[in-house]
């Protein structure tokens, strides 16, 4: 299946197929959760903060499917 995926901040800076302003699109067999993307791209999991799919905030567990459109970001701190 072929998911998109738009990175943000110093994620995606390692990816050469990674577009800044476009993301990338990336295959992944049927099934695959969040947190297997991860993995596939080579990023550390302490490394993302927030992600959305499709718009919506979820946990890296989620089980994607074909055409979700996969935001991260790194995660934010300050106070």
């Amino acid at each position: 299946m072929e998911i998109r995926v738009k990175l943000y901040g110093a994620l995606g800076k390692d990816l050469r197929e990674h577009d800044p302003l476009k993301g990338m699109t990336v295959e992944l067999p049927e099934g695959m959760r969040i947190l297997d993307l991860i993995e596939q791209l080579g990023i550390p999991r302490k490394k993302v903060g927030i992600i959305s799919v499709d718009g919506r905030l979820v946990k890296d567990t989620r089980v994607l499917g074909a055409g979700n459109f996969v935001r991260m970001y790194r995660p934010i701190f300050g106070g």
